[in-house]
């Protein structure tokens, strides 16, 4: 079955029924579409293929044109959000990152290279480089809320996001760093946790009030397939704290706070701290950690889950077997405290009609509802 054009002729954002249902609040009417983020390549190939305008990139000259050009996909392809604040497009003059790169091998969308972090070193490695780190001079662009809050649709809002503990894993200490001085030097862990902790606080401060934000929408990994990399009654003294912070900024202006953690949070009991702590949905999910029904079963009356269509799945599944698996996923999933997307995000290596496919299951299972 070849998938239908995924661009809605007449799209009805409603992102205050999205949080109704992923609260609790709401049953939902339709199936919402949900993800952390879609990869440029592909909203660029849809974008050419379905409306035939071409890309435009993102300039210092083009801002206000690719953000509004970013919108419009998402609206077009029936989000009721946008998520801007991934860690890279957030903060300004902050050191560069240590990372590493190769061949990008996605295939027909490959973007040229590939960076991921580098494991084994950290921009921080001692209370010499701490005190060297600009602290005072990293800042955040506030440019692209005030643009995005120009051109969004009715019914659409901002979700925005950034990271505690993955950015002092991956950068300010790498992993080997981080896991060296959490036994070497642990006060000095402790205040770097503390201190970009404080500085992610203050960016959502900044923003939650905004009437074009909707949602805090935090991301930051904390594990493995098995486990959480740090124990949990580290993470209980030194990260959750700061997730409690913005759960409580996110709340006292009646918005919601959604997480992304990807990992096993559950064998060690983790996941209640992330329910206690009040999260609102919880997002990133792989099959071989808990299956969407398993994690319904057992925590859906007390947390939203978003997305649910694991990864290996959606990037291998021929066609007709991934619109069969994401029908199942759904029969099982709703009515309830969910919302459709990928168990992660869309990256350029998804293939586009699988991506495709999967908006197009979700509005043929809203048929039914």
């Amino acid at each position: 079955m070849s998938p239908t054009s995924p661009i809605l002729q007449q799209p009805e954002p409603d992102f205050d029924t999205l949080v109704g249902v992923l609260s609790g609040r709401r049953e939902a009417a339709k199936v919402h579409q949900f993800e952390l983020l879609v990869d440029g390549e592909i909203l660029q190939a849809i974008q050419e293929k379905y409306l035939g305008r071409a890309w435009i990139p993102r300039t210092a000259e083009t801002t206000e044109a690719y953000f509004k050009q970013f919108i419009n996909m998402h609206y077009l392809l029936g989000y009721d959000f946008v998520l801007e604040g991934v860690w890279r497009t957030v903060w300004r003059n902050h050191p560069p990152l240590p990372s590493l790169s190769a061949e990008d091998t996605a295939g027909e969308l490959a973007r040229g290279r590939r960076e991921w972090t580098d494991e084994g070193k950290g921009i921080i490695t001692s209370w010499e480089t701490f005190q060297q780190f600009p602290w005072d001079a990293i800042g955040v662009d506030y440019e692209p809320y005030e643009i995005m809050a120009r051109h969004l649709p009715d019914g659409m809002k901002i979700a925005v996001s950034s990271c505690v503990f993955e950015h002092v894993l991956e950068n300010l200490l790498g992993y080997e760093g981080l896991f060296r001085l959490i036994n070497d030097d642990p006060d000095l862990v402790a205040e770097i946790f503390a201190r970009w902790g404080a500085k992610v606080y203050d960016y959502y401060k900044n923003v939650i009030a905004m009437d074009a934000v909707g949602a805090i929408f935090h991301a930051d990994d904390l594990g493995f397939r098995t486990a959480t990399m740090l124990p949990p009654d580290y993470l209980r003294e030194h990260v959750f704290p700061w997730f409690r912070k913005f759960a409580g900024l996110a709340h006292e202006h009646g918005k919601p706070y959604w997480y992304h953690c990807c990992g096993n949070i559950y064998d060690c009991g983790v996941i209640e701290d992330i329910i206690e702590i009040g999260v609102d949905g919880l997002h990133s999910f792989e099959n071989t950690i808990i299956a969407p029904g398993d994690f319904k079963d057992r925590y859906g009356d007390r947390i939203g889950m978003m997305g649910g269509v694991d990864m290996d799945n959606l990037c291998r599944m021929a066609e007709d077997d991934l619109r069969a698996y994401i029908q199942e996923l759904l029969s099982v999933c709703t009515p309830g405290r969910f919302a459709l997307g990928s168990g992660n995000s869309v990256a350029n290596y998804v293939p586009v009609d699988n991506y495709i496919a999967m908006l197009d299951e979700g509005r043929r299972f809203t048929e039914t509802m």
